[in-house]
């Protein structure tokens, strides 16, 4: 009952503050909701806990001064099929990835959404640490139960996330967004998210798929740790201006709403095709470790599974289905 008026309330904000940032009396909330004004002055204070920056003024009420910047449930609004079905905001949590995986032991709705303002274990790809600033990073998780795929497509929803990860921040930002082999989104070269697959299934089907997304939206260069400052970057820095992240979030998971259902209906043809014409490690001389040796050549095509195919400098052809790339 606490979550969902908070998320009433919220919602409320929100839509006071569309057309233009106005008050919302505390007053009429609490009619709406049979709950006192006292009860109001309360929840507001957690929505303050947890990143909003309420306005309190006498006489007139409420009103949020950072409504773009606020991820909590009932701000986030969407209209999609699976993706965001169960929408779950933790102010800190270890590892989005890990709290999907704790709520589908626990039971949880298909497309369950977990977003986090900050990560203590936050976590990439081969184990790495996810540096992320709270207040000015998207860390998001989506529990996905595709139970009529078979395992072997366990890996393409890395590229079908990519894309749609790309399409949102375009339509939002305009900004020239690169997609790398195999989960990275890059800017100028330097590295501006990644995805993170973890996957679950029998011997022939998958029984569930988290897919974790981190995005540094409007880190400072002097948020990015020093050993990352000359690789890393965030859509304020490449834009010279903050993003919304509400409205990033939101795009976000309506355009990987669209592109999991199209290939829930028309397979993975269609996803792995748009993921080819995005990827700009194609057509690029690469360095790669694989069978415990260094290797170097031209990254020329991508698999229907999602393998990179590498032509070799010794004129081998090589498929990979892991591991980091490194363009020369």
């Amino acid at each position: 009952m606490r979550l969902y008026v908070q998320k009433q309330i919220v919602a409320t904000l929100i839509r006071a503050s569309e057309p233009g940032l106005r008050y919302v009396s505390g007053g009429d909330m609490a009619r709406e909701l049979g709950i006192t004004r006292a009860a109001i002055w309360k929840y507001m204070e957690s929505i303050r806990e947890d990143g909003g920056i309420v306005q309190a003024v006498p006489g007139r009420g409420y009103r949020l001064a950072n409504p773009e910047d606020v991820l909590l449930a009932g701000a986030v609004q969407t209209d999609t099929s699976i993706v965001g079905r169960e929408y779950v905001f933790l102010p800190e949590v270890d590892s989005t990835n890990s709290e999907a995986k704790r709520r589908i032991r626990a039971g949880c709705l298909d497309g369950l959404v977990v977003v986090a303002e900050h990560q203590t274990a936050g976590r990439g790809r081969m184990g790495r640490i996810w540096h992320s600033v709270p207040g000015k990073s998207l860390c998001m998780s989506v529990a996905l139960f595709p139970e009529d795929l078979p395992i072997s497509q366990a890996p393409l929803l890395t590229p079908l996330t990519a894309v749609a990860v790309y399409r949102a921040i375009v339509k939002v930002t305009g900004l020239p967004v690169e997609l790398k082999w195999p989960n990275d989104l890059l800017i100028g070269g330097r590295k501006l998210g990644g995805i993170l697959l973890e996957a679950s299934g029998e011997t022939d089907r998958l029984r569930y798929a988290i897919i974790g997304i981190g995005i540094n939206v409007n880190s400072s260069q002097e948020d990015i740790p020093t050993a990352l400052a000359d690789i890393a970057t965030s859509l304020g820095i490449a834009g010279n201006k903050p993003v919304a992240r509400r409205h990033l979030l939101q795009e976000v998971l309506v355009c990987l709403d669209t592109y999991y259902g199209n290939y829930l209906k028309f397979g993975p043809g269609p996803i792995i095709a748009k993921y080819r014409e995005l990827c700009s490690t194609l057509g690029q001389r690469i360095r790669f470790a694989w069978q415990a040796r260094t290797w170097s050549g031209l990254a020329t095509e991508i698999n229907p599974d999602g393998g990179l195919v590498v032509r070799t400098d010794s004129n081998d052809t090589l498929i990979l289905r892991s591991g980091d790339v490194h363009c020369l």
